[in-house]
């Protein structure tokens, strides 16, 4: 198969961390795709989104597996007429990502292969027959078969927090089945940031008296979520590439917010962020004793603040009370209420003191808390 005429499906080559794709006609373009296996989508994702405006890459799209794996799966795509500046282009990358997010793993070779192709095959070596049965498309591996339907997600009801990617996550689990949450995400010559979301069903067999995804879906969370899509059998390459089905994006407002519920993090409620926040603490090896539900003495060193909403009275008298013995770290929660707090000239020009705000929090690199040294010139 092969997309507008220019890349056969299958024909592909792998060098390390890298598949690439070349073009059949004379302009020799380059298709180059990579893969982050990771824990941590919120740290990774500010990353990408400000690469994606520098066009170092030309997509990347964020794969959940259903049933839910507690790794995620980034797909980056580049595109080019130069290896080396594509090579030059993913280095950088590599960089950025491992120095921020120490469980990110790219794959490679075998391992790389096999997720690329997992979508569409458990097999490594693929020999793909095609067809389509009413709105499915059908993929035949020797005497097995596939059927695969597809859902676009109505985003709307995500972005206005009517639907939870969580809750939405939790429901496709609880549906027993195989399938992948795909969202892919670019940036449009604005300068803005867009995403494109749908779900791949994969059943083993045609059954008339199966689950109906969309029905339910909809049923339960009372607004049209999900729409079925039919899919050309030209366009299967979508599905192996993780790129868009449609032509129906949403902006990606703030850049993680989309995500938020999928944080380990719970936001919206001090004791169970403070319960997280520790068990995060101890998994990183990092000393600390909570003095009370807004105050935990970390390494003795850094005071680290914790507030939902802005208390002005309450932080300006810790403030007078461990300013001079400790380097003081603030975190709101609330993101109208941490706007209060960078208000207050008595906080934003103090030299020993760091302000967060949840999406500063998810960035955090937890080694940092170790050394106040690294908080005070970062």
């Amino acid at each position: 198969m092969v997309k507008k005429g220019k890349f056969k499906f299958l024909s592909f080559l792998i060098e390390n961390q890298l598949i690439y794709y070349k073009s059949l006609n004379k302009n020799k373009k380059l298709v180059a795709f990579s893969i982050i296996e990771t824990n941590s989508l919120l740290k990774i994702i500010p990353i990408l989104n400000d690469l994606l405006k520098k066009r170092f890459l030309l997509y990347y799209s964020i794969q959940i597996n259903i049933p839910k794996k507690r790794r995620k799966l980034i797909l980056l795509n580049f595109i080019g007429n130069d290896k080396n500046r594509i090579i030059k282009f993913f280095s950088l990358i590599y960089q950025q990502i491992s120095d921020c997010d120490k469980s990110a793993k790219f794959l490679k070779n075998r391992h790389l292969k096999r997720q690329f192709l997992h979508i569409i095959s458990n097999k490594i070596n693929v020999d793909i027959n095609t067809m389509k049965l009413g709105d499915s498309l059908i993929l035949k591996h020797d005497e097995d078969l596939q059927f695969l339907h597809f859902y676009q997600i109505d985003c709307h009801f995500i972005k206005n927090k009517s639907v939870s990617l969580h809750n939405l996550l939790k429901l496709l689990n609880n549906f027993n089945r195989k399938g992948f949450l795909i969202f892919n995400i670019k940036v449009n010559n604005k300068e803005e940031l867009l995403y494109h979301a749908y779900f791949i069903d994969i059943k083993y067999e045609q059954n008339n008296y199966s689950l109906d995804i969309e029905e339910e879906v909809n049923s339960l969370f009372n607004c049209e979520l999900f729409k079925n899509v039919e899919l050309n059998l030209k366009l299967l390459y979508c599905i192996l590439w993780r790129t868009k089905i449609s032509e129906i994006y949403y902006n990606l407002e703030n850049g993680v917010n989309l995500f938020l519920s999928l944080s380990q993090f719970n936001f919206q409620k001090l004791s169970k962020f403070n319960t997280q926040f520790e068990k995060a603490l101890q998994l990183n090896q990092i000393n600390f004793h909570r003095l009370n539900r807004n105050l935990l003495l970390i390494e003795d060193k850094i005071l680290f603040l914790i507030f939902k909403d802005f208390h002005r009275e309450d932080i300006l008298r810790l403030l007078e009370k461990f300013y001079s013995r400790y380097f003081i770290i603030i975190l709101i929660l609330n993101q109208d209420e941490y706007k209060k707090l960078l208000d207050v000239n008595k906080i934003k020009f103090l030299e020993n003191l760091k302000t967060l705000n949840y999406m500063d929090f998810v960035k955090l690199n937890f080694s940092v808390l170790k050394n106040e040294y690294v908080l005070k010139n970062s």
